[in-house]
């Protein structure tokens, strides 16, 4: 489930912090970023229990109408053809996944204004009402309509950004990645008619990859900063900040400890987080400091690549 982009992203903030305050505990790191791996399974269920969150909406809003003197039957017509689309059916039916949402605290019982804005914008698309006007919808109908409220309406709605944020300092930053997730895995949630909470990592060498890569960058940060300050031209070691130091020393650490990473995949990988996590000028520095120190580092043997880490190496 988590991929590599992921574990360096979360890594790269956990070591942040522990750079930041003078913390070198090794274990204590670990322990915090694998918290925030488990986050992320966390988030993917909270998505993946939406459609369900949505039908007992829908079946809440008939319930007052039906209790009005005068009942908009639309209306009521409307919420009842949705609450009864096959893939919400599916998903509260489906035991395990319910029980798993339960044992860790999975609701979206403390996002009910999102959701209320979230059923809001639904119901004034026209996939939505594209939707309603059907005679017979099947799972295949309410797959479709699922993936474009997954992927029109979830990302970049600031009110549910903000109660993300408020209720889980990682969920935000996972969204975009675990809505991706989710797209691509509603097909086999109806083929096998279960949700499978995917596990933290796809093999043990991505958890190997975890643990080993903040744990070296920890333990050896003062001589990764030497390696560092010992390259640079024209710059003053006090004038890189915090942020772009830990990149390129990640970067090093990576390039030294993995031999079947391929040198190109280890730079692009920190540059595209200098991009997103550092400050405006810091991709041309990274990319330049980065690359400079790799390809020196290598030509005199102090970074040594199996035949499957030299694929798109370094010329």
């Amino acid at each position: 489930m988590i991929s590599r982009t992921l574990i360096r992203i979360k890594a790269f903030k956990e070591l942040y912090s522990r750079v930041a305050t003078g913390s070198t505990d090794t274990a204590a790191a670990e322990k915090e970023l694998f918290q925030a791996f488990e986050q992320t399974r966390r988030l993917y269920a909270l998505m993946a229990l939406l459609p369900v969150a949505l039908q007992t909406m829908a079946q809440d809003k008939i319930l007052k109408q039906k209790r009005k003197f005068n009942p908009d039957i639309e209306i009521i017509n409307e919420c009842s053809k949705f609450a009864s689309n096959p893939f919400s059916v599916l998903l509260k039916a489906d035991s395990a996944f319910m029980n798993w949402c339960n044992n860790h605290a999975v609701s979206w019982s403390e996002f009910e204004t999102s959701l209320k804005d979230i059923y809001a914008r639904i119901c004034s698309r026209e996939y939505f009402k594209e939707y309603i006007a059907l005679d017979n919808p099947q799972m295949g109908d309410a797959l479709k309509l699922f993936h474009r409220i997954y992927s029109e309406e979830l990302d970049d709605n600031t009110v549910l950004e903000d109660a993300l944020e408020n209720s889980n300092i990682w969920w935000l930053e996972d969204l975009e990645y675990v809505l991706l997730m989710l797209l691509n895995n509603l097909p086999a949630i109806a083929e096998r008619q279960q949700v499978e909470i995917p596990e933290l990592f796809d093999s043990r060498e991505d958890e190997a990859f975890a643990r080993k890569l903040v744990g070296t960058v920890l333990v050896n940060y003062d001589d990764l900063v030497e390696t560092v300050s010992a390259n640079m031209t024209n710059w003053e070691i006090g004038r890189v900040v915090l942020s772009d130091m830990l990149i390129v020393s990640m970067g090093i650490a990576e390039a030294q400890t993995f031999s079947n990473i391929p040198l190109k995949v280890t730079i692009n990988e920190y540059i595209e987080i200098a991009k997103y996590y550092s400050t405006p000028k810091s991709y041309s520095f990274v990319n330049g400091l980065l690359n400079r120190i790799l390809k020196d580092m290598y030509a005199d043997g102090r970074i040594v690549k199996d035949p499957r880490g030299m694929i798109g190496g370094l010329e």
